[in-house]
């Protein structure tokens, strides 16, 4: 099952990307609802992959809207819908602000930055406008991916006296996907918790 479409860069948000809707009538002005559309295809595919592996990503693909609903499904469910246990909440995959979405925004927003000329590689400015810098748009977008995808994974370990951990999970309310991970191992026993592969932040100034 495909999550994220580019229907979710068309709603009134910070999301929002502009033409990001075909023009129906053909016209021959341009949009950007096909980059968008391999977009989410791409990264979807490259999130899901990093974070639950081969196996389990297949399960996951296999499904559709009408079999994730059923009764065996329900890991499968909780885990794209959302959850709530244990007085913590996992806002799920497909949320209006997915990390997915975050992930195919930050990457839309580099890729249509920089565009190739015949002379080279040049920022796109439109004719009598005010060039604008998309880097806050990128790392605003990566900050919130990050903290959604993987915002309890230690590089270090946290020592307290004699105890070591490794996980920094339990204290968040607000699961990231790795939290929920690492708290619903009872129902995705076929989860490799040292495979999940972190991604690198971005900020404004290193662009």
């Amino acid at each position: 099952m495909q999550i994220v479409t580019k229907s979710y860069f068309q709603k009134e948000n910070y999301l929002f990307i502009p033409l990001s809707v075909a023009d129906p009538s053909g016209s021959a002005t341009p949009d950007n609802a096909t980059e968008i559309d391999n977009l989410c295809v791409q990264i979807e595919r490259d999130i899901l992959l990093n974070a639950l592996g081969l196996t389990l990503y297949n399960e996951l693909y296999a499904l559709t809207d009408i079999t994730i609903d059923l009764p065996e499904n329900e890991r499968w469910k909780k885990l794209v819908q959302g959850d709530e246990y244990d007085e913590k909440i996992w806002l799920g995959l497909d949320n209006d602000y997915s990390l997915i979405a975050y992930r195919v925004f930050e990457q839309f927003n580099i890729e249509t930055a920089i565009r190739l000329s015949a002379t080279g590689a040049k920022q796109v400015q439109g004719e009598n406008a005010i060039q604008q810098t998309p880097k806050y748009l990128i790392s605003t977008a990566n900050q919130r991916f990050i903290k959604q995808y993987q915002g309890e994974y230690l590089h270090h370990p946290i020592i307290v006296g004699n105890f070591v951990d490794w996980f920094g999970c339990g204290e968040e309310i607000e699961k990231s996907l790795y939290g929920y991970l690492v708290d619903k191992t009872a129902d995705f026993p076929e989860w490799k918790q040292d495979n999940f592969r972190v991604y690198e932040t971005q900020n404004s100034m290193g662009l």
